[in-house]
C-alpha cells in the first residue's frame, strides 16, 4: 500500500466543528455534520443516507461522540442538504454540546436520567449566545451512570453521578476524559445546572481558545463559591462496557442492538439497507451513540434479528471485535491533512493482528499529527508524517515519535508485531498487559527490525 501524496493543507490546530449551516472544507470536498437531542426512526435515517448518496458522494461518518457527518459536499450541494434536512423535522441539536448517555431514562442501571439537567444547561447556554463566544468543541458531559460508560468521553466540564448516604449528588470534573479530569468536588442536584453555566461564562470570559483544562481546583472554587462542597469523593472506577454493541436492556420490555460500521464510516445505501430491514422489523426508533456506533429500539427479538444482518453486512456488533479495539480517522483521500489512506492499514491490522486486539486497549492509527480520531495517549499510536510512518508507545499521534519507518514498511510493521504476540504472550495475558510488559524498546526493536 504506497502512502498518499503530501496533504493538500498541513494539520493545525484542532477546533474546527463544521455544521449544517457551516460546511467544512476538507480532502475529499465540503463536510456537514448533523447531531441529534432524541432518537429518530429508522425511515428518517434512510432518508438522511439517501441525501449522502444525492449531495455528496455517498459516504457517512459516525463520530466518537455520534454524530453524523456528510462527506463530499460542494458549497452549493452543502445549501441543498440543508433545506432538506431541515424539512425533514428532526430532533437536530443546535448550539453547544450538552451530552448524555443515548440510554438516559430507560437504562435500569443508570444512577439518574441526567435529561433534564443537560436541558437546563443547553436552554441557559443558548439564552446566552455562549457557542458563539467559546471554543468551537467544547462540551459539557451528563454522567448519570449506567450501561453506557461516558468516560473516555472528552469534556471540558463533566457531571457524573454519585450516591452519597442516600442521596444522589454530582461529582464534578473538569478537562479531558474522565480518567484524567480534575476532580474538582460535590454538587447537588438543584445547583448543578448554575455550577456548570457559571464555569462556562468564567471560560467565555477568557476568549474562545479557553478550555475545561484550562481550570484548576482555586479557580473552580472561586468561581463555584459555596455551590461547591467542600467534599471531593473518590469512587472505585467501575467500568461500564464504553463500546455500545451488541444487546443491551433499554426499559422495561425493551432493548438496544448496538452496531458500528467498521472504523466510522459507511456507505449511504449500505446503512439504508439496514435502515430499511430494521424497519420491516418493526423496530421505531434509533439514535446514533458514542463511539462511532447506533442504537436501534425494538423488542429482544427484533433487535436480535437486526444484529444478525448488521453482522453479515459487515458492521461491528460485538465488542471483541478487533476492528472495534483501533481508533482510525478518515485518512487519506478524505482528509486534506492526512499522508496516508488510514483505512487500508486499520482494515489490515484488524486482521493481522487480530489476537493482539483483544479489547485491553485502543490502537490509534492516525493520517497527520492532529490525532482527531484519538486524542488521548495510547499504548501503540501510528501517525503519518512527511517523513514516513511515526510511531508512539504510550503517547498521542503529533508527541515527538519512538520512531518512524519508511510508508512502504507500514504492513510488514504490523506483521512484525503479530508475532511479537505470538513470541511473547503468556497464558492469561491481554494486549495492554503484554504491551506495557514489553515496554518502548522491546516495541520499537521489533517495529524497526529488518527482515532481510
Amino acid at each position: 500500500m504506497a502512502a498518499a501524496a503530501d496533504p493538500v493543507q498541513p494539520f493545525g490546530r484542532r477546533g474546527l466543528c463544521p455544521a449544517l449551516s457551516a460546511p467544512m472544507r476538507t480532502g475529499d470536498g465540503f463536510l456537514s455534520r448533523v447531531a441529534f437531542e432524541a432518537d429518530i426512526s429508522p425511515r428518517a435515517m434512510a432518508t438522511l443516507c439517501d441525501l449522502s448518496e444525492r449531495y455528496g458522494n455517498g459516504l457517512l461518518d459516525i463520530t466518537a461522540r455520534g454524530s453524523l457527518q456528510f462527506r463530499g459536499l460542494t458549497l452549493e450541494s452543502a445549501c441543498a442538504l440543508e433545506k432538506d434536512v431541515l424539512a425533514l423535522g428532526l430532533p437536530l441539536r443546535e448550539g453547544m454540546a450538552v451530552e448524555t448517555s443515548p440510554l438516559a431514562g430507560r437504562d435500569d442501571a443508570e444512577i439518574a436520567d441526567g435529561r433534564l439537567l443537560a436541558e437546563q444547561i443547553r436552554k441557559a447556554a443558548d439564552r446566552l449566545a455562549l457557542h458563539e463566544k467559546l471554543a468551537a468543541k467544547i462540551s459539557v458531559v451528563i454522567d448519570g451512570g449506567g450501561h453506557l460508560s461516558m468516560g473516555d468521553l472528552l469534556a471540558d466540564i463533566r457531571l457524573k453521578a454519585i450516591r452519597l448516604d442516600g442521596r444522589i449528588s454530582w461529582q464534578l470534573l473538569a478537562g479531558g476524559p474522565e480518567s484524567k479530569a480534575l476532580n474538582a468536588g460535590l454538587v447537588e442536584t438543584g445547583v448543578a445546572a448554575d455550577v456548570v453555566l457559571s464555569l462556562l461564562l468564567y471560560l467565555a470570559g477568557k476568549g474562545p481558545l479557553a478550555r475545561g483544562r484550562d481550570l484548576d481546583q482555586s479557580t473552580i472554587k472561586a468561581v463555584c463559591g459555596d455551590l461547591l462542597l467542600d467534599r471531593v469523593i473518590k469512587t472505585e472506577a467501575v467500568r461500564a462496557p464504553s463500546s455500545p454493541l451488541g444487546l443491551m436492556a433499554a426499559g422495561t420490555g425493551f432493548f438496544a442492538a448496538g452496531a458500528a460500521p467498521a472504523f466510522g464510516q459507511v456507505r449511504g445505501s449500505d446503512l439504508s439497507r439496514l435502515c430499511q430491514d430494521a424497519d420491516m422489523l418493526g423496530i421505531k426508533a434509533l439514535r446514533p451513540s458514542p463511539n462511532h456506533s447506533m442504537l436501534f429500539f425494538g423488542s429482544k427479538s427484533d433487535c436480535d434479528a437486526l444484529l444478525e444482518t448488521a453482522g453479515a453486512c459487515g458492521f461491528v456488533t460485538e465488542a471483541g471485535d478487533p476492528r472495534s479495539s483501533i481508533a482510525v480517522c478518515p485518512g487519506a483521500p478524505g482528509c486534506a491533512s492526512a499522508f496516508l489512506p488510514t483505512h487500508e492499514l486499520a482494515a489490515f491490522a484488524s486482521r493481522e493482528c487480530a489476537s493482539l486486539l483483544d479489547g485491553s486497549f485502543t490502537l490509534h492509527i492516525s493520517g497527520c499529527g492532529k490525532g482527531c480520531a484519538h486524542p488521548a495517549p495510547s499504548l501503540l499510536a501510528f501517525c503519518g508524517t512527511a517523513d514516513g510512518l511515526a510511531f508512539s508507545v504510550s503517547g498521542r499521534a503529533g508527541d515527538p515519535p519512538d520512531g518512524i519507518l519508511p510508508f512502504a514498511q507500514q504492513r510488514t510493521a504490523l506483521s512484525r508485531l503479530a508475532r511479537l504476540y505470538e513470541k511473547e504472550h503468556k497464558p492469561g495475558e491481554n494486549g495492554a498487559t503484554l504491551l506495557a510488559r514489553l515496554g518502548r524498546q522491546a516495541i520499537g526493536a521489533a517495529l524497526r527490525q529488518d527482515d532481510r
